[in-house]
């Protein structure tokens, strides 16, 4: 598979550049799910948890993941030709994950425009996957909020034609005021369509760009398809879930308002990634949500 990606800001910008060519190990999946019911207690996990596993050994990550009793995964990685990492096809994808009894909830793409959302559109369907969310936006796509925001309207109306759910996903950097004295993830979330954008929240980012979780989701009561759960230990550094400072509890209790249906549990950490996974998801099952 090559040289192991150690961000997810390289790994994006390498993925957006992969042409169509030899196939070898999948890498990536899906989408979050309708708001119209309360949450199960079904919890996935964010696949880039175990992204150097994946690239060793790809069937057997998924089948270590498959094995700690995670229901579904969110992908990461679909770039803007619709292929993964590797030139991984999405229905390689599909299969190596359904065979091993899980599904693909939701995936991550890198940045794409409206004219970019017939190919990202094809690839879903190939996943058979509910949603795609826009993982991120490189530094030198930081501005111009607003037409962002329109961007996001334009694809979310292709993707609501083809029945599949679109989101964008937060950083610590979209809390950060522009020149105007504005805060860009408040732009965007209130100037696109309920019924065609939906939003990620990464706790963990939330409460690292010192903002209140809690208090962020309740301000926009059904703007979010599915969570990022992820811990902040006191210096506000990732940490195992369940072992740090954020309340999860008290947000997941919000769902009925918030509109999430998915978890994925999230630990970027490279030490003991199938551990810290684990730890995460028993943490979630004890939960009262």
């Amino acid at each position: 598979m090559g040289k192991i990606i150690e961000t997810r800001r390289d790994f994006l910008k390498k993925a957006a550049y992969i042409t169509v060519g030899a196939v070898t190990l999948p890498l990536v999946g899906a989408a979050c799910a309708s708001t119209e019911k309360t949450m199960e207690k079904e919890i996935g996990v964010q696949l880039w948890s175990v992204r150097n596993q994946l690239e060793v050994d790809f069937e057997k990550t998924i089948g270590e993941i498959a094995a700690i009793g995670f229901d579904h995964v969110e992908a990461f990685g679909l770039s803007n030709s619709g292929i993964f990492p590797g030139l991984i096809t999405p229905n390689q994808y599909e299969h190596v994950v359904k065979s091993a009894g899980m599904r693909i909830a939701s995936c991550h793409s890198s940045y794409f425009t409206a004219e970019d959302a017939p190919t990202i559109i094809e690839s879903a369907k190939r996943l058979e996957t509910d949603w795609v969310i826009i993982a991120w936006l490189a530094e030198d796509q930081r501005s111009g909020y607003y037409e962002h925001a329109e961007n996001l309207n334009r694809i979310g109306e292709q993707f609501k034609e083809a029945g599949i759910g679109f989101g964008y996903h937060n950083h610590e950097f979209e809390f950060f005021e522009t020149e105007e004295g504005e805060i860009p993830l408040e732009i965007l979330i209130e100037n696109t369509d309920p019924d065609l954008v939906s939003f990620q929240a990464d706790l963990y980012w939330v409460k690292k760009a010192g903002v209140d979780p809690l208090g962020f989701v309740q301000k926009y009561p059904g703007r979010f398809c599915s969570y990022h759960v992820k811990d902040a230990d006191m210096e506000l550094n990732q940490t195992t879930v369940g072992e740090g400072i954020i309340d999860f509890e008290s947000v997941l209790k919000e769902n009925s308002t918030t509109g999430v249906q998915y978890v994925f549990v999230e630990d970027e950490r490279t030490d003991t990634p199938i551990e810290n996974v684990k730890k995460g998801y028993e943490y979630l099952k004890k939960l009262n949500y």
